[in-house]
């Protein structure tokens, strides 16, 4: 029977075969629009090889459209300055419970803070990065006695992962490479192999360790065991020839995310918009090449001399000669000036390509836009909310598959670590709490639908003035909450369904006294008339029988 590592192995050897069909792309993409990244570059771990590669860049803009892509995704959807996700109940009738809304308000703000004191945002912003590249992304979210929760982004090269029968990433192996003192002190020195402990035990602290990281499904799971891991963890040193792993430890909650910009079928690796920009990306590089070539071309154009005869090339230099005319040094072809300007336009439309299709375009729309400055709020909203439609499902995935993942981390960690208040009594017995995503690109995707709300509300106010019956169409208590929830606005701002009966009925009952108070006077004129009527005798009867019929 196989060890847990030689499985482990096993299994990592398939994934790197799955993995190989992307890597190709990947580092012509980190080549040239983030050289200091992508591991797989160099090797593992020579730094010195990564960055040599700059010398091979002739063009840096598509590295600042890329980060511009990846600063309006950070902004967007995980901005730290601005609420970006709500909890809720799958149960609207518990929203109504004044102990439930305060305990989900509390424990939203408890959930910031504990986000705010780790490393999470500046993990999130990298994985943004490597999201609009390599199309995945993966970062390892570890529990930390001190902060709390430490994150580890993950670059591409670095990592393997695998999907489970859902279609989403349940499975990552990770190289995480470690010096002798740091895998020492990580598990231990009877636990290290005997070269690492050699290294220590010689000061050789900074030798290198190449340990693997394997984070799976834990098929000895027990549901509802609260000693019982869903997630197991695997490191093991991959130069130790003894069949042995150095830790196996577990996690309650899924510790990592991957999350794919967009997907072909059921490929477990992302399609990136690098990928689809990879063409104007290398030909911008080999444009610039030949731009500095016809510039070079123009000022130190090829020459023909006679013998003996060496120039310089350098302005403002005397060559001595003998015998010198006009016709010695002959230009064998010159460089026409016009090509340099029609290398530059074609640089141009490489400048405009790369920004479409890393969509930089959109999150400078406002900065680029042509025209008389400034435009109306109302055609900026409009531009804004039709190229946002384009980033609808990428949203939509980044929210379910990392940001979901992260909440869902931290809150079994503050549940564990008894960081959060009490659960109300109402909310006992509920099995899940419902996340909202606030971002403004998220809001900005929802209120895309607010047009045809409005639209819907105005045509039957104006239906209503000819045909008042046309009103009775109309919900508008659902009106209000869906377009309040489709804007984002805090639900403290409107009143629940109770609160709203409460006061229709206050204000009918004030209806009703106004009423009262108004008919007052002709109730009080029709009382005097019926006392005058029955003390006036007529016959020897009062007058008020007699009007009335009595005998």
């Amino acid at each position: 029977m196989a060890s847990i590592r030689q499985d482990c192995e096993t299994r990592l050897t398939g994934m790197k075969a799955i993995r190989s069909d992307y890597e190709a792309e990947w580092k012509e993409i980190a080549r040239f629009c983030q050289p200091a990244r992508s591991r797989f570059l160099n090797g593992d771990t020579n730094k010195t090889a990564r960055r040599a590669r700059n010398a091979r860049l002739y063009d840096e803009y598509a590295i600042g459209s890329y980060r511009t892509l990846a600063n309006g995704m950070t902004s967007g959807l995980s901005s730290p300055s601005r609420p970006w996700k709500k909890l809720s109940t799958y149960d609207d009738a518990l929203l109504d419970e004044p102990e439930v809304r305060f305990w989900l308000s509390e424990v939203d703000r408890l959930m910031d803070a504990f986000f705010a004191r780790t490393n999470f945002y500046g993990a999130a912003k990298t994985g943004y990065h490597e999201l609009g590249l390599f199309g995945t992304e993966a970062c390892v979210m570890m529990e930390h006695r001190d902060v709390g929760m430490v994150c580890h982004p993950l670059t591409a090269g670095e990592y393997w992962i695998s999907m489970s029968d859902a279609m989403v990433a349940d499975t990552l192996y990770r190289r995480c490479p470690m010096t002798a003192r740091q895998a020492v002190q990580s598990f231990g020195k009877e636990r290290v192999s005997s070269t690492v402990r050699n290294a220590f035990d010689r000061s050789n602290d900074e030798d290198l360790v190449n340990v693997f990281q394997a984070i799976e499904p834990n098929p000895q799971w027990r549901p509802g065991d609260p000693f019982s891991h869903r997630y197991r963890s695997i490191y093991w040193d991959e130069n130790d020839q003894a069949d042995r792993v150095l830790r196996i430890s577990g996690h309650h909650d899924q510790p990592f995310y991957a999350p794919r910009w967009d997907l072909t079928g059921s490929d477990a690796y992302g399609y990136s918009p690098a990928m689809e920009g990879l063409a104007s990306i290398r030909e911008l590089q080999m444009q610039n090449k030949r731009e500095n070539e016809a510039i070079d071309g123009i000022v130190k154009p090829e020459k023909v001399t006679k013998p003996g005869l060496k120039l310089t090339g350098q302005p403002g230099n005397i060559v001595s000669a003998a015998d010198v005319d006009k016709d010695a040094v002959m230009v064998p072809y010159q460089m026409p000036w016009q090509a340099l300007e029609q290398i530059s336009n074609k640089i141009g439309r490489l400048y405009q390509r790369i920004d479409a299709t890393s969509y930089a375009d959109l999150f400078m729309a406002i900065t680029n836009m042509q025209g008389i400055q400034p435009r109306n709020i109302e055609e900026i909203a409009a531009r804004n909310e039709e190229k946002l439609t384009q980033l609808g499902p990428t949203i939509e995935r980044v929210n379910n598959e990392k940001l979901a993942v992260a909440i869902d981390r931290v809150f079994g960690i503050m549940m564990r670590g008894n960081m959060l208040p009490p659960l109300p009594e109402a909310m006992r017995g509920q099995s899940e709490i419902k996340v909202e995503f606030v971002s403004i690109l998220t809001q900005m995707q929802r209120m895309v639908g607010l047009g045809q709300i409005e639209r819907t509300a105005s045509f039957v106010g104006n239906l209503a003035g000819a045909f008042p019956e046309a009103a009775d169409k109309l919900n508008t208590d659902e009106m209000i909450d869906e377009y309040a929830d489709r804007a984002g606005t805090p639900p403290k701002l409107i009143r629940t369904a109770e609160e709203v009966a409460k006061l229709r009925q206050q204000r009918a009952q004030q209806q009703n006294q106004q009423r009262m108070a108004e008919m007052m006077p002709a109730i009080q004129q029709g009382a005097d008339a019926a006392r005058l009527l029955s003390e006036t005798d007529v016959n020897g009867s009062p007058m008020l029988g007699t009007l009335l019929g009595a005998g």
